[in-house]
């Protein structure tokens, strides 16, 4: 099926699956679109030498000498 641009038959096919969607929020869907890539584009650019690797800090499975 091909991808439709009108946010009225947004809200329509979104009723069919028993979601309700205003045509008004399915207009705004696309700018968030927009806004969540710029945003994303922002953040990789920022300059994170010296930082200490995200890794860190996300526990991991480890075995002790011991084991």
């Amino acid at each position: 099926m091909k991808p439709s641009d009108n946010p009225q038959h947004f809200s329509d096919r979104a009723q069919e699956h028993q979601l309700v969607i205003s045509a008004e929020d399915a207009a705004n869907i696309g700018e968030v679109g927009a806004s969540v890539a710029s945003t994303y584009a922002a953040i990789r650019q920022i300059d994170t030498t010296g930082f200490e690797p995200a890794a860190i800090f996300v526990p991991t499975p480890s075995k002790r000498k011991d084991d």
